[in-house]
């Protein structure tokens, strides 16, 4: 039986252990099953309360950006577009952060590359397992029309393969102070983020040592130097070395990435109730089913978000009939192979971000090899059309020097090589109808010069 104080102490205890229980789910929302290795990503609004307390200028920046794409959305609707569809390319940079004693976080630039072609295939719907969105689902199913490719110039205009290799001495990178992005924590500078989409891949954990798959920032206006996404070193691509057999289709950047074009988790991260209920709140999409996972099943763990894999239609407490709440899309935290679309209101919110604090990243030319100013003339002297095409292109020359040319996908691997024997009146008709929709580089060389233009495909 407890004396007055003893049942103080007592109380004091217990307040102090639901204290830290709760906030092991502000950041965490860590499922309560076993068989879940690590922690895909963190709660969104409350990282950045996190950083908005760490820098007191940042939520003047954040407000900024969602006023430039809340704007932009207003005039869409008011004026019922998009009345074209546009092409996107962004440049990305992966910054390899590897400790000798752990040689498997020294990603190999073959892996890294597999994860451009899951991205490219996730956000433009060309990921082969499109056939397992469930039927009601698949009339919001979205094609971004974004390209990702690895950056060929660095901030130096110099030649690089768009990733860094960092030896550190560093075992664990923490999320609490982004040490991964700070040289003095054994991180690595940014590149302008103006220019380039930075990824950090390395070993990283939350600050209750939990290990994290990744986390990312919401987009500023101007950006943060800090924006981009960290990712553990164990999800990265769909080939390689990936011990981690729920993440291993590289879904785990596709998810972060869709944080840093303003996209949230479905289920708003408030803690496990429904957009109606008080304090509650949702991800801005209106095509996403309104989710608060708050069940114990297994599949949630009472906080929001869902996990594993469950079958479908799965219900919640807010989307209590079929179809169930939206499992398979990317900003959900289910399993790699669960995951499978991103949906048609997810693609506004992405297009205002493309159009607004992200602006100038599309419209960097970093993705092109560097070129010598001697190289102008010749440069200047060709033109391609149409651009883009359904995959036939004219190359048209001002000049009869012999010409040669290759055709490199945004992996860097040649598709197609050609040389003007074939040109007719200065003019050469590229073919690679055989190739899939995205974007690709044409080099162009005269044995003395060369010049990299971008051409898209697009059916």
């Amino acid at each position: 039986m407890f004396n007055f104080v003893s049942m103080r102490q007592f109380i004091k205890k217990t307040i102090l252990l639901l204290f830290v229980l709760h906030a092991g789910f502000v950041f965490a929302q860590k499922p309560f099953t076993s068989k879940h290795e690590v922690i895909r990503c963190i709660n969104m609004e409350d990282y950045e309360l996190q950083l908005q307390k760490q820098d007191t200028t940042r939520k003047a920046r954040r407000n900024n950006a969602i006023k430039i794409m809340d704007t932009w959305i207003a005039d869409r609707k008011l004026h019922h577009r998009p009345d074209s569809i546009a092409q996107y390319t962004i440049p990305v940079v992966f910054h390899i952060l590897w400790n000798s004693a752990t040689p498997a976080e020294q990603i190999s630039l073959a892996q890294i590359r597999t994860q451009i072609k899951v991205m490219n295939e996730d956000y433009n719907r060309m990921n082969s397992d499109t056939t397992k969105t469930p039927l009601p689902f698949q009339p919001l199913a979205a094609n971004f029309h974004i390209t990702f490719c690895l950056a060929q110039t660095d901030p130096n205009g110099k030649l690089t393969s768009g990733v860094v290799y960092k030896q550190t001495t560093t075992t664990k990178f923490s999320m609490t102070n982004n040490s991964a992005k700070r040289p003095a924590l054994g991180g690595d500078t940014a590149w302008d983020p103006n220019k380039y989409l930075n990824i950090w891949v390395c070993n990283i954990y939350d600050q209750f040592g939990n290990q994290l798959l990744g986390y990312s920032e919401f987009p500023t206006s101007p950006l943060d130097n800090t924006f981009g996404s960290v990712i553990l070193y164990e999800a990265i691509g769909d080939s390689g070395y990936l011990p981690l057999a729920a993440y291993n289709l590289g879904r785990t950047i596709s998810h972060e990435t869709g944080h840093l074009l303003n996209l949230h988790h479905p289920w708003g991260d408030d803690g496990g109730l429904c957009p109606s209920q008080a304090g509650g709140a949702d991800d801005g999409a209106a095509d996403t089913p309104p989710e608060g996972n708050s069940l114990n099943d297994g599949y949630g763990d009472g906080s929001g978000p869902t996990f594993g894999c469950p079958p479908f239609p799965y219900v919640d407490n807010c989307s209590t009939t079929s179809p169930g709440i939206m499992i398979e899309n990317f900003m959900e935290y289910t399993d790699d192979n669960c995951m499978n679309l991103f949906t048609n209101d997810q693609y506004t919110i992405a297009l205002a971000a493309l159009n607004g604090p992200l602006s100038k990243l599309v419209t960097s030319n970093t993705c092109v090899a560097p070129n010598g100013v001697e190289e102008y003339s010749f440069n200047s002297s060709i033109t391609i059309y149409p651009n883009p095409s359904k995959g036939k292109f004219v190359i048209a020359f001002d000049n009869s020097s012999r010409i040669t040319i290759q055709v490199l996908n945004v992996l860097g691997q040649i598709v197609a090589e050609e040389n003007s024997n074939n040109m007719n009146n200065h003019n050469f008709t590229l073919d690679i109808t055989d190739q899939p929709n995205g974007m690709y580089f044409v080099k162009i060389s005269n044995g003395v010069f060369s010049t990299v233009r971008k051409i898209m495909v697009s059916r």
